[in-house]
């Protein structure tokens, strides 16, 4: 009996802790791969965000001809992009006399202008600014600089296509590093003016990956294919002299250990020991452009994600420990119950043999049958007596498996409760990655998502809408204020707006809407409806009043998305020069014909 209750407590043990492993490992690779597309998102929204800088700029090539020659219009001209496009840190120009201009940006909103002496090469000097373009202090000079001597200025002129440079250090911090998007500018004979640039700082890079951070003690590390640590969420890799640190055990230990344990599988969990303690991790690919290949790596102790893990394992072999002591301890008490009766039959079995038997006794046989025989009268008795003894036991170890049973129940609603809350949390990643944290709509990335998966099901009309004089209004009012009238603006659009519709908001103050195909008149009425509708419920807090109105473009949406926010885009630029507050309508077929 006693080996049975060992062989049952052993096997249900090891089964909970095995099960209770497995459903919390899947559920942090689930996590985790979430997590990975979350980062993946961030830097799509990064690079995609430098492309179209360039994509809006060939459309002006010959308007850009004339700005690069003056300073006044070329700085409005970089201001406007910078303040369009808030993943870019620097936006700038270098002519062909080495010279530079250029206006840039950091998290806490601060503005610097940088720009060499007399438009050409030789002392950078960097200026604090406001987002206007106002020169300010002098910070900080760079003697002898000559942008034509620069990677990203030389490979731009031997290329019709931007071209992404390699990580290089900062002109003024060396411990700045950054990757480049530069495309040269060239006049309509060809001829050379100048090379744009803009920068993404790993610093902005390591910003997003905080906030993808999953655990307290865990980390995220952009690296490339030479392991080089690109950009990470740990103080403990911080780039030197504008070096980048290199993976290795002993700057990266855990890294190291998961680097060596992937081996180029990637998209599944990975499990390392680190100084006693078991870490969790997962590496996935990401590709900037056509050459540069890097990994995204997740990692964290797998305490972090299962507190409770630990103390669940440590009480399964404790209650496994105690099973088994309470078999032992069963086993020999039953083995002295047993033996007991036994021996008292043998010795009354002997006491018989020298002829003190009764009258009940017959056989007087000298073997083991008549040994029996002659203690027949008395085992019947202490037989039933060992028989009820055993009924005994047998409750009692039905008791136990019960309360085995009890507490496997108890252990499984706990991991259920663990997984439900993983799960919750999962959704709220899912929450963050789709949706905007201000207004609640559908954020750019989940919108162009969305759009595609529509014009390729549908034809439809896309509207391109920007919050006129907004910059104005964040300045007058704040920008708690500003954040208020932009979710005062999604609102009053909401209730305008087909419920069917796509609506998102795709910049700081750009939203764009998809609704399924209908009349262009049907369009002219439901944007007539916007703009009164925000002209008649403007903006109010502490008896402030703001009136808030907006241009919009609007074009026909084919399978071609890509093309219809180009030709929506440039009529929101029409409608904003013909004096905002109004919607410019492609003109359709029916049009032409009427």
């Amino acid at each position: 009996m006693a080996l049975l209750v060992v062989l049952t407590a052993l096997p249900i043990g090891l089964l909970w802790h095995n099960s209770t492993e497995r459903v919390v490992h899947q559920t942090i690779e689930h996590i985790y791969k979430h997590a990975s597309q979350g980062v993946i998102s961030h830097l799509r929204e990064f690079f995609t965000d430098a492309h179209q800088v360039y994509q809006h700029q060939d459309r002006i090539q010959k308007a850009l001809n004339s700005k690069v020659q003056n300073r006044e219009t070329l700085l409005n001209h970089l201001l406007t992009v910078l303040n369009h496009h808030n993943e870019i840190d620097y936006f700038y120009f270098a002519n062909v006399d080495g010279g530079l201009l250029s206006m840039g940006h950091q998290e806490n909103n601060q503005y610097f202008l940088i720009e060499t002496d007399s438009n050409q090469a030789g002392n950078l000097n960097r200026f604090s600014s406001d987002h206007d373009g106002h020169k300010g202090q002098l910070l900080e000079t760079t003697t002898n600089f000559d942008a034509r001597e620069k990677a990203w200025f030389q490979n731009a002129i031997d290329s019709n296509e931007p071209v992404w440079s390699n990580i290089y250090a900062g002109a003024f911090d060396p411990t700045l590093l950054g990757i480049t998007l530069s495309q040269a500018q060239r006049d309509e004979s060809g001829k050379l003016l100048g090379v744009w640039g803009l920068d993404l700082t790993l610093t902005t890079v390591v910003h997003e990956l905080n906030k993808s951070k999953l655990s307290q003690h865990g980390d995220v590390v952009l690296y490339d294919k030479n392991q080089a640590i690109l950009a990470s969420t740990s103080p403990a890799h911080t780039p030197s002299n504008g070096e980048l640190p290199a993976i290795n055990q002993s700057t990266a230990p855990i890294l190291d250990s998961l680097i060596k344990a992937d081996s180029n599988k990637g998209n599944s969990l990975l499990l390392v020991d680190h100084n006693g303690e078991q870490w969790a991790g997962f590496i996935s690919d990401y590709n900037i452009g056509q050459d540069h290949l890097v990994k995204i790596a997740f990692y964290s102790p797998l305490t972090d994600f299962a507190p409770e893990l630990g103390a669940s394992q440590r009480a399964a072999i404790l209650l496994t420990a105690v099973l088994v002591l309470v078999a032992i301890l069963l086993g020999k008490k039953a083995a002295w119950q047993l033996h007991q009766p036994i021996q008292a039959l043998t010795q009354a079995a002997e006491q018989i043999s020298k002829g003190r038997w009764g009258s009940q006794i017959t056989i007087t046989r000298d073997d083991e049958l008549g040994t029996l025989a002659k203690s027949f009268n008395k085992m019947q008795r202490n037989l039933e007596l060992t028989i009820h003894e055993l009924d005994s036991q047998q409750q009692e170890t039905k008791r136990l498996n019960a309360l085995l049973e009890r507490q496997n129940q108890e252990l499984e609603a706990r991991v259920k409760e663990r997984t439900q809350a993983l799960s919750t949390a999962n959704t709220k990643l899912q929450q963050m990655a789709y949706f905007d944290g201000l207004t609640g709509i559908a954020n750019r990335r989940y919108f162009w998502q969305q759009l595609d998966e529509k014009c390729r099901e549908q034809d439809g009309w896309l509207l391109i809408m920007d919050i006129d004089n907004f910059k104005l209004i964040n300045d007058a009012y704040g920008h708690i204020e500003g954040d208020n009238i932009l979710k005062h603006f999604t609102a009053t659009c909401q209730a305008v707006l087909p419920a069917n519709c796509l609506f998102g908001r795709i910049g700081g103050e750009e939203f764009a809407v998809w609704m399924a195909d209908v009349p262009r008149l049907e369009i002219e009425k439901i944007t007539h409806q916007l703009l009164s509708q925000l002209e008649r419920h403007p903006y109010t807090n502490d008896n402030n009043s703001v009136m808030v109105s907006t241009s919009i473009g609007a074009s026909r949406c084919t399978s071609l998305p890509q093309k219809s926010y180009a030709v929506a885009d440039r009529l929101l630029y029409q409608a904003k020069q013909e004096g905002k507050n109004r919607a410019v309508i492609e003109p359709t077929a029916d049009d032409h014909e009427v």
